[in-house]
Order: structure tokens, then C-alpha cells, then sequence
């Protein structure tokens, strides 16, 4: 089951129709409050959360509930808070309900949001090869 909460009727009645076997809820707390959304995806965008946005995002992640999270910005602090809580699926922007069916199939990986990560999180890596000697672990 994939459950839509995005905030806008508009949006989660196309996203609904779009996608088999998905359902819009009415409010957030709804899917934390029923465990029947548990080893379930979740299609919510980071605006709509009302409450503490971490405690929702970690709340959801305990269940065990895969999120695909639709955000304005990469450089917002919700972004960070997503990668914080291993969330991969992030969509920015305006989007195509394509866009979604297609990560709902091929879930992002670690090495699809590096480059978000490494920004997020002001990671500098250091040359592994020096003077193209390898390393011997």
C-alpha cells in the first residue's frame, strides 16, 4: 500500500489516481497513529507536516515505513533531517506524478544522493591515493 499526504487535495487526488494501490489520508498523524501503516510507503511532502518535522520523520522510519519525501529545496534543513533518518527518496521541486511511480519501482540508493549528502553535510574527502600508491588493509 502506498499512502499519499502532500497537503494538497489537488495534488494527492492526481497522485492517487496515478498510482495502484495507494490511498490519501486526511491528516499526518493518521499514519503514525494506526499500525497498519507499518512496512508501508509513504508519499508526503515536508510542508504539510504541522508538528516537529524530526520527531514525525523518525516516528514514521521506527515503523519501519519507506518515505518518499517532496521538498522545495535541497539546501532546506528538511533535507538534512531526511538524510538524518536514512531517508533516500527525495523529490524537489515541482514534479511529474511519473516521477514518483518511478522511484516507487527504483528506490534511491546511498549513491544517488551522495552528492546531496556530502553538500548537506560539508563532507570533504580526503585523496584516498597518494602519489598512486595503494593502500594495503
Amino acid at each position: 500500500m502506498v499512502v499519499i499526504y502532500t497537503g494538497s487535495n489537488e495534488i494527492d487526488k492526481i497522485l492517487e489516481s496515478e498510482i495502484k494501490g495507494s490511498m490519501v489520508v486526511s491528516y499526518a498523524d493518521f499514519i503514525i497513529e494506526d499500525d497498519k501503516f507499518k512496512n508501508q510507503t509513504v508519499i508526503l511532502s515536508s510542508n504539510a507536516i504541522e508538528t516537529d518535522f524530526r520527531e514525525y520523520l523518525f516516528l514514521l522510519r521506527s515503523m519501519n515505513i519507506r518515505v518518499i519525501l517532496l521538498l522545495k529545496n535541497p539546501k532546506d534543513v528538511e533535507t538534512k533531517i531526511a538524510l538524518e533518518n536514512g531517508i533516500y527518496d527525495l523529490v524537489f521541486g515541482n514534479f511529474y506524478p511519473s516521477q514518483i511511480k518511478d522511484l516507487l519501482d527504483n528506490p534511491k540508493k546511498f549513491s544517488d544522493i551522495s552528492k546531496i549528502y556530502k553538500k548537506t553535510f560539508n563532507i570533504q574527502l580526503k585523496n584516498r591515493l597518494k602519489n598512486n600508491k595503494k593502500h594495503l588493509f
